[in-house]
């Protein structure tokens, strides 16, 4: 097949699944308990023992597009509001995210689509409080989980092409087809005890063309850390609208056409310290 053909192909079947490649976080697991995830056709739903924020996601599972990245909607989806409730979580623990996902690759798939390819990351923000009573615009960030555009694996689907068209394996096909769905996170264990907002994100770069058409689905719960280094200092962060810039080369990365070999991590400063 030409490289044009291929590429068309590709883009094609990219646009028929967009309806289909939504996600949200369906549940939580931290502290030995599993929470649900906020799924509610609006943000006056929701489950007062989850530490789900609620948003306006809506029952689509719809992401939250490029043309919003330095706005309120890119803290924790459209319209995104603290949940009351806090989950207790030992410093130094994992925590898992189970993102919504049914079906596989080259079958029906609801949930995400595996023409879809980005970056996952999460991040930690201190709530000086009740994190439900945080102002989210507020809120400083510092990031202790990231993947990106990884490699490319000879013999797999993300190897196929020319070295300059291989979609490449990223974070986000980790997730969904490797890991059942899940991302298995590290709360650092030299940070302080106390409240914080854990915000986590999966992209998608699949859409070519304007940073307008990135595709993010971010998500937050409220934590309390336990049992942390009191000794310790909160890292430096940065507001959640201040993550993304319009030049950042992940975000202007085209899938299907790009420099061979090529890998990144996720956008945004570096991993914190005590990461």
């Amino acid at each position: 097949m030409s490289k044009i053909a291929n590429t068309a192909t590709v883009l094609a079947a990219a646009f028929i699944s967009q309806a289909a490649a939504h996600t949200y976080v369906k549940e939580f697991e931290a502290g030995g308990k599993t929470y649900p995830g906020f799924y509610a056709a609006d943000k006056s739903g929701g489950d007062d023992s989850s530490p789900a924020w609620r948003t306006n996601q809506g029952w689509g599972f719809q992401p939250v597009f490029g043309d919003k990245i330095n706005t309120p909607d890119i803290i924790a989806h459209v319209d995104a509001e603290p949940s009351p409730f806090t989950a207790p979580v030992d410093a130094g623990s994992d925590v898992k995210f189970t993102w919504q996902h049914d079906g596989q690759c080259g079958g029906e798939e609801v949930g995400w689509d595996c023409s879809h390819h980005g970056w996952t990351a999460t991040w930690l923000a201190p709530c000086d409080g009740d994190c439900k009573d945080v102002q989210k615009e507020n809120l400083s960030f510092f990031k202790i989980h990231q993947s990106g555009l990884i490699d490319y694996p000879a013999g797999s689907r993300y190897a196929e092409g020319g070295e300059k068209e291989q979609t490449g394996y990223w974070g986000t096909d980790a997730i969904f087809y490797d890991n059942a769905n899940t991302q298995t996170v590290t709360i650092p264990k030299d940070l302080p005890s106390g409240n914080y907002v854990l915000r986590t994100e999966v992209a998608s770069v699949h859409n070519n063309g304007a940073v307008s058409e990135r595709q993010f689905w971010p998500q937050a719960l409220n934590i309390a850390i336990q049992n942390g280094n009191d000794n310790a200092e909160i890292p430096a962060g940065i507001k959640a609208t201040e993550i993304y810039t319009s030049s950042d080369p992940q975000l202007t990365f085209d899938l299907y056409q790009h420099d061979a070999g090529v890998t990144f991590d996720a956008p945004g400063p570096a991993l914190a310290p005590c990461a």
